[in-house]
């Protein structure tokens, strides 16, 4: 990922929304009893009863990983 890289969303027709970055897959987010949300290399993962929170948690990861490797 590039310094500070913002993550594009795009939901998809199964209703999962698709976490980029650039042209590399950061994160998907499901429904499934609450929106789960999963870092593309497995490394987050989390629950949420927001779509807005689970979005959080990864753009969250995404910022970090930029700090530390810029």
């Amino acid at each position: 990922m590039t310094a500070h890289a913002a993550v594009r969303w795009t939901e998809t027709a199964d209703g999962r929304w698709v976490g980029s970055s650039g042209p590399e897959l950061v994160g998907v987010v499901s429904w499934h009893h609450g929106y789960a949300v999963r870092s593309a290399d497995g490394a987050v993962r989390g629950q949420h009863s927001t779509l807005d929170s689970a979005k959080a948690q990864l753009e969250g990861w995404v910022r970090w990983i930029d700090s530390v490797q810029g």
